[in-house]
C-alpha cells in the first residue's frame, strides 16, 4: 500500500511518520523545498513521543505528480484555505482508483475538494475527510515529528456517500482509530477547532498582538470567554439540526475524545488544558491559523449555511465581522461560503440528497 501526503508541515510530518511506522510506502509533497529537503536527506522521518521510531519515506519532492503516482490514498494536510488549491494541482495526476483524504476537512473541506476535482475532470476520484486531526504534534527539528497526544477516535466521511464502506476501510488500514461517520455534513459540522479557537482569539486580540505570554486555554478562556464559545457551539448545533442531523456538542466531543467531563464548558476546557493539552502558549500574532484557517474554513461556512437555511448565528457572525476588522480581511465574502463549495441556493432536502447516502 502507498500513501502520499500533500503538505509537509507539522501535521503532514506526523501523518507521514505514522504511516511509515505502520509499514506502508510513504511519499511526501510540499511546494517548499525546505520542507521536503530534510526528509529526503534523512530518508524518512524520526517520530518521537506517543509513537516512536524511524519512518522511511520513499519519495520527498516538490513535484506533485511524482508524489501522488501510484498512491492508494492521497492525504491532504495543508491548511483549510489551501485545500482547494492542492486539489487543483493534483487533479491532472489522479486516477479514478485513488482516494483523496482531507485531514482534517475543517468545515466542508471534502465538499470543496470534490467540487474542484470535478471542475478539473477528476470526478471519479473518491474524496473523504476527517472531523478532526488525530494528533497533537510539533516539529522540534527538521524531519522530526514529536507526537504529544493521540485521539482515541476520529470520524471519516466520504463522497460519494455510497462508497463509505470501501473508502473508510482503506483509511483504517493506515489509521486504526478511524471510524465511519454518517456523512460529510456530520464531519463538517463537527469542526471543533473553529469553536475552540475563533472566539478566544477575537476577544484576546490585544493581548495576542501585544505578545504578552499567556496560556491560550488556561488563561485565555475565562468564564466570560467560555460563554461566547458556548454560544458559537449552540449555533453550530442548531445549523446541523436544521439539516436533520445530530452532532455532538463541544462538551460531548471532549468527553468522547478525551474522557474529560465537567459541570460547565469553562470547567471542561480548564480540565482539558490541565490534564490533556498541557501548557499551550497563545499565538503572538493575529496572522495565525486559529484565525487564518478557523475563520474562513470554520466559522464562515457555518454562518453562511445558517443564513441560507434561516438559522440565526449572531455570535458566529459577530466573531467573523470582528476577525475581518482585526485582520484587514474579508473572510465573510472570500472564505468557504456555500457558493465556493457548490451548495449555494440549495434547500435542506437538496443538500441532503447530494451529501447524505
Amino acid at each position: 500500500m502507498k500513501v502520499a501526503v500533500v503538505g509537509t508541515g507539522v501535521g503532514g510530518l506526523a501523518v507521514a511518520g505514522h504511516a511509515g511506522l505502520v509499514g506502508v510506502d510513504v511519499a511526501v509533497h510540499d511546494v517548499r523545498e525546505e520542507a521536503v529537503g530534510p526528509v529526503r536527506e534523512r530518508g524518512g522521518i524520526e517520530v518521537r513521543g506517543k509513537e516512536e521510531g524511524s519512518a522511511p519515506v520513499v519519495v520527498a519532492s516538490t513535484d506533485i505528480e511524482e508524489v501522488v503516482e501510484g498512491a492508494d490514498v492521497v492525504v491532504v494536510t495543508t491548511q483549510g484555505p489551501e485545500q482547494g488549491e492542492a486539489a487543483a494541482s493534483m487533479a491532472p495526476s489522479l486516477t479514478p482508483d485513488q482516494v483523496v483524504l482531507v485531514m482534517p476537512g475543517c468545515t466542508f473541506g471534502a465538499v470543496e475538494v470534490r467540487t474542484v476535482l470535478e471542475e478539473h475532470g477528476a470526478e471519479e476520484v473518491g474524496v473523504a475527510e476527517t472531523d478532526s486531526f488525530p494528533y497533537g504534534c510539533a516539529v522540534p527539528e527538521p524531519a522530526v515529528s514529536q507526537i504529544t497526544s493521540v485521539k482515541k477516535r476520529f470520524g471519516v466521511a466520504v463522497l460519494p456517500p455510497e462508497r463509505r464502506g470501501e473508502i473508510v476501510g482503506l483509511v483504517q488500514c493506515v489509521f486504526d482509530t478511524a471510524e465511519a461517520a454518517p456523512s460529510v455534513l456530520h464531519t463538517g459540522l463537527s469542526n471543533m477547532n473553529a469553536i475552540l479557537h475563533v472566539a478566544p482569539m477575537v476577544v484576546n486580540a490585544g493581548r495576542v498582538e501585544h505578545g504578552s505570554a499567556f496560556d491560550f486555554y488556561g488563561e485565555g478562556i475565562m468564564p466570560s470567554v467560555a460563554r461566547v464559545v458556548q454560544a458559537m457551539d449552540d449555533e453550530r448545533v442548531a445549523v446541523a439540526g436544521a439539516l436533520g442531523i445530530e452532532v455532538q456538542t463541544l462538551r460531548g466531543w471532549v468527553e468522547t475524545t478525551y474522557g474529560v467531563e465537567g459541570e460547565d464548558l469553562f470547567e471542561v476546557i480548564q480540565t482539558l488544558h490541565r490534564d490533556v493539552y498541557g501548557p499551550l502558549a497563545a499565538p503572538t500574532s493575529l496572522h495565525q491559523r486559529y484565525l487564518t484557517e478557523d475563520v474562513p474554513c470554520g466559522a464562515v461556512p457555518v454562518a453562511d449555511l445558517g443564513q441560507q437555511l434561516g438559522v440565526a448565528t449572531p455570535v458566529t457572525a459577530a466573531c467573523i465581522t470582528l476577525a475581518d476588522a482585526l485582520s484587514g480581511t474579508d473572510w465573510a465574502e472570500n472564505g468557504r461560503t456555500m457558493r465556493k463549495v457548490g451548495l449555494s441556493g440549495l434547500t435542506t432536502q437538496e443538500i441532503r440528497a447530494r451529501l447524505v447516502a
